[in-house]
């Protein structure tokens, strides 16, 4: 069965046809906050400098008594500009850059340590470094750059908040290399590059907690972007293209040292990769046990932390050989490896004394602090060392990677049961290989995403073309109609040719992805991620990579075509919603003052007045959205309902409020039950309920019970995911329902069928998201299906564990999205799939709002003509 389906949707050619009518519309400001951003592109801040030294005065900040590092014994924020002002003013050998702001505003620094060069010098290394990625078989033959190339070494510390000591174990060496003998450095200043990303989570450092201030895990985030800790390091990649990088965290109680066991992403050329890695794990391990440091930890045979000295650390390939796996690119080591790089993880050993934020355990928690350092500062001069000792080896792993990319040779996988002596060194890792090691994919020739009646969505279809560029894959536009795979595809479509530097990065972003539920018993974390399956865009894979180049004319864009338009004529303009684009614009309109009314199809009609024309033209610019000309006869023949400004409440989390304000529901509200009983927490004026996570009422907590009944006896309307909303419209009686969930970590993409005509069949996604999924059963009289997990193969990708009643087989043919409608007048919609799961299935956004405005208070209606 084929995932990348095509629905007909409105016409590209009709958009670009139409005019974005200049002169003739007054310009208008939109009021309201626009919706927050999906796809932010590339930040200017993360350009490197033309020379070294690079060297600005740090902006300081107020000693905070507060923060929590304090107690940890390590470095407070507050004293590490001050610390690098001052090894800036003593040293010419560091270059400090603030690459950009975490939540809170606190500046992130990038520490660049290499020997001083000139506009030159700078310029000839940024050629060198281009030539790697972009004309790797005539880097591999440059003597010039072969020789005289700085090898970049990356070290980032202190992503997870809480996990602090990399950050003091980095400035210690920085300060080392910074003001040690010059003879002691020289050889390392002159042939490397080496940076740091000092505190990459200075939020989570203050506040002692592992998520950044937003509550998300910046380190879950790489390809998804919600939080700009994760995407400084998205964009950091790109400029510096390490050939070997270090994540530094904590903590496992022994030392551990990636790289991981199966399974193993299916996108690396692991032949290249995993020797490496392997062998700079065993150098450490090495190191760390020669050091002996007191108070330091070991590996037990039983797998268990020993003070003993055992010999060993943990290294997941050898010693966790399922369940602490490399499979998502969403970790920054399996995200920065698509560059070329040796990656690793850095588990540092002791854990905090709980509570870290209690003065009275900072003695226990500071001697667990020291011991970390030292630990990590052997991980980090180890490393260091291991990339001196074997640089032409690794910068010739790097230039082949990039060499098969552009050349577009099969993902060759590595045989089972490899005989050690059959590969050259380092090879330790052949004596550990198998079969459940070996995981081989196909890689196409091409990915087309369509323009036109081919396609879902004009503006989702934008949308994931730039989210592509910003994670440097490389996308061309179609400058003629052409034929491929037998599809006739018009012009302007995207293609992205599969030989490329990044084609593993390209791929993993991509492709469906595979099922591996029997392969593994358990999976570290998400198992599928698929950006064509789930952005809301019609994808095509077209042949395979050994096919000749498809037969058109390309060029290369650096983002998608604008896509926005409004027709000079109409009385009235209608929109079709067909992406989450369409939604922002709506909520846009509404804050403006603009009367939308919307038919049953969820299309949406507006006066073309003099307001409202100039407010479609503001919205088609901001959004891209693309508006027909209409008489407003459809008023007349059709129901439709007039739309409000809604007021959300929701229960959850981060995702919910960062998927809302995307969407442009900026008047949010959390709502507790525990608010609700104090009265800390009211829902008058709200619009409707968004049920993320469980609200329910313990028997003292009555009144709040209350509150939420009156809400719902007015007609208040309520939707959700999972069995919270399930839950939810049980206990109050809005529909009846059993939610059955899949096995717990089961997670993957689904495949679904809307029904035809109902709430969901409209402009349908046809693939979602679960963790776990969850399918509703024993349902009441008053609800209706609108959409069912597919009745032959409801599992495209991930892993889900079999279960007796809770299986993939199990979920099959059942309700996978419930409506409702109460005699209060109350209306309930709750989904089966994790509609918005650390924000990335944003092609599910425009069911949340169609669903919100379906369920929500009406307003004011268009006239008819």
């Amino acid at each position: 069965m084929s995932f990348h389906r095509t629905i007909a949707g409105a016409s590209i050619t009709a958009v670009l046809a139409a005019t974005l009518v200049a002169g003739s519309v007054p310009a208008v400001a939109l009021e309201g906050a626009p919706a927050a951003p999906i796809v932010t592109p590339v930040s200017p801040l993360v350009a490197p400098p033309t020379s070294y030294p690079y060297q600005p005065v740090l902006e300081t900040v107020a000693d905070n008594p507060n923060d929590v590092s304090i107690n940890r014994g390590v470095i407070p924020y507050d004293e590490i500009a001050p610390k690098l002002n001052s090894l800036m003013a003593a040293s010419d050998r560091i270059s400090v850059q603030v690459v950009g702001k975490s939540a809170q505003g606190r500046d992130i620094h990038l520490v660049t340590i290499t020997e001083k060069e000139n506009r030159g010098q700078t310029t000839k290394q940024a050629q060198f470094r281009e030539m790697v990625k972009e004309n790797p078989a005539a880097a591999a033959k440059n003597a010039a750059l072969l020789s005289q190339y700085k090898v970049p070494i990356w070290f980032n510390a202190n992503i997870h908040g809480n996990e602090w000591e990399g950050t003091d174990s980095v400035l210690q060496y920085i300060e080392h290399l910074a003001t040690a003998p010059y003879s002691e450095v020289k050889e390392l200043l002159q042939g490397y590059r080496l940076y740091f990303t000092v505190t990459n989570n200075p939020d989570g450092r203050a506040l002692g907690q592992r998520a950044t201030a937003d509550g998300f895990d910046a380190n879950r985030d790489m390809i998804t972007g919600a939080t700009a800790e994760a995407r400084i390091i998205r964009d950091l990649t790109g400029v510096i293209q390490p050939t070997f990088y270090v994540d530094l965290h904590g903590y496992t109680s022994v030392l551990q040292v990636e790289p991981c066991g199966p399974p193993h992403g299916e996108n690396y050329e692991y032949d290249l990769f995993l020797p490496h890695a392997y062998s700079a794990a065993l150098a450490i391990e090495r190191a760390v046990v020669d050091a002996n440091i007191p108070g330091n930890t070991y590996l037990a045979p039983n797998g268990s932390a020993t003070t003993t000295n055992t010999g060993k650390i943990k290294i997941p390939y050898r010693d966790i050989r399922s369940g602490w796996d490399d499979w998502p690119p969403i970790f920054t080591p399996q995200y920065i490896a698509y560059q070329g790089a040796i990656t690793n993880t850095v588990e540092l050993p002791l854990g905090r004394v709980e509570q870290v934020s209690n003065p009275a355990n900072a003695a226990a928690n500071s001697a667990r602090a020291a011991v970390n350092i030292q630990v990590s500062n052997v991980v980090v001069e180890t490393s260091v060392d291991y990339v001196v000792d074997n640089r032409d080896a690794l910068l010739s792993n790097q230039i082949e990677i990039f060499r098969r990319g552009v050349a577009g040779e099969p993902i060759e996988p590595i045989p089972a049961d490899i005989d050690p002596a059959s590969v050259p060194a380092p090879n330790e890792w052949a004596e550990i290989w198998d079969e459940t090691d070996v995981y081989p994919t196909e890689v196409p020739r091409a990915y087309a995403i369509p323009v036109g009646d081919m396609q879902r969505s004009t503006t989702d279809a934008a949308r994931l073309v730039d989210q592509l560029i910003a994670n440097g894959v490389k996308v061309h536009r179609a400058k003629a109609a052409f034929s491929a795979g037998g599809t006739d595809y018009p012009a302007g479509s995207y293609v992205v040719d599969m030989h490329q530097p990044l084609r593993g990065m390209a791929n993993v972003l991509l492709a469906d992805g595979s099922d591996i539920s029997t392969r593994v018993p358990d999976m570290y974390d998400i198992s599928a991620w698929s950006l064509a399956l789930l952005w809301g865009a019609d994808v095509d894979a077209i042949g395979d990579t050994t096919d000749p180049a498809l037969r058109v004319k390309l060029e290369q864009v650096s983002k998608a075509a604008p896509t926005g338009s409004v027709p000079a004529t109409g009385a009235y303009l209608e929109l079709a919603t067909s992406g989450v684009a369409e939604y922002q614009a709506i909520n846009a309109l509404l804050a403006s003052g603009v009367a939308v009314s919307a038919f049953e199809d969820g299309s949406v009609i507006l006066r073309a007045d003099a307001a409202g024309r100039a407010a479609a033209a503001e919205v088609a610019t901001q959004y891209g959205v693309a508006f027909a000309a209409s008489d407003g006869s459809r008023l007349t023949t059709e129901e439709s309902t007039g739309l409000d400004q809604l007021r959300v409440a929701y229960t959850g989390g981060a995702e919910e409020v960062v998927t809302l304000r995307r969407l442009g529901f900026h008047d949010v509200l959390n709502v507790t039950a525990a608010g609700l009983q104090s009265g800390a927490v009211s829902l008058d004026g709200v619009d409707v309920l968004w049920i993320g996570g469980t609200l329910s009422f313990s028997g003292a907590q009555a009144a709040g019970r209350a509150k939420v009944q009156a809400y719902l006896d007015a007609g208040g309307g309520v939707v959700g995911e999972g069995t919270a909303i399930a839950a939810f419209a049980n206990t109050f009686g809005l529909v009846t329902s059993t939610a059955v969930s899949g096995t717990s970590g089961s997670n993957g993409i689904l495949d679904v069928d809307p029904v035809e005509g109902g709430l969901l069949g409209t402009y349908p996604m046809e693939t979602s998201f679960g963790y776990p999924a969850v399918w509703f059963t024993n349902l009441g009289a008053n609800a209706v299906v609108e959409q069912r997990y597919d009745a032959a193969d409801p599992f495209v990708a991930g892993h889900w564990r079999d279960s007796s009643g809770r299986s993939q087989a199990n979920a099959a043919g059942q309700a996978s999205a419930v409506s409702a409608e109460t005699a209060s007048g109350s209306r309930v919609l709750m989904f089966g799939s994790s509609m918005n799961f650390r924000t990335h299935p944003v092609g599910l956004y425009s069911q949340i709002a169609r669903g919100l405005f379906w369920a929500g208070s009406e307003g004011t209606e268009v006239p008819a003509p």
